[in-house]
């Protein structure tokens, strides 16, 4: 059920990207990692249709939609591909950090913006 839940809220999330012009870093488990701004600005478009997407998926266990958490911060960031078997687009920094921890400690069914965004 789990995997069925993931896929269906994932599928969503893919097919906006374009419209956001953002990219999808990785996914980890239920974490969806995207960044915005490396090619345009796309001020919260993207967090805003997750969440409008998250509510049309329901909870195998309750019947109610899924809530989610989602934490925006602005900053420079530094990337590159890292490995050779199974090369990864990856971002590093104190930025990715902070949206991390912001993401963790907010409210679900909100977006959580740091005062630099």
């Amino acid at each position: 059920q789990v995997m069925s839940l993931l896929n269906s809220l994932y599928s969503r999330y893919d097919a906006m990207l374009d419209k956001y012009g953002v990219y999808k870093v990785e996914t980890i488990g239920d974490c969806y990692f995207v960044a915005g701004g490396l090619i345009h600005e796309d001020e919260d478009g993207m967090a805003a249709a997750m969440l409008s997407a998250a509510r049309e998926v329901l909870m195998p266990t309750t019947g109610l939609p899924v809530e989610i958490r989602i934490g925006l911060h602005t900053g420079p960031v530094v990337s590159g591909v890292v490995g050779t078997r199974m090369p990864r687009f990856c971002l590093f920094g104190d930025t990715v950090n902070t949206a991390s921890r912001i993401e963790s400690t907010g409210l679900p069914g909100a977006i959580h913006a740091s005062e630099a965004t």
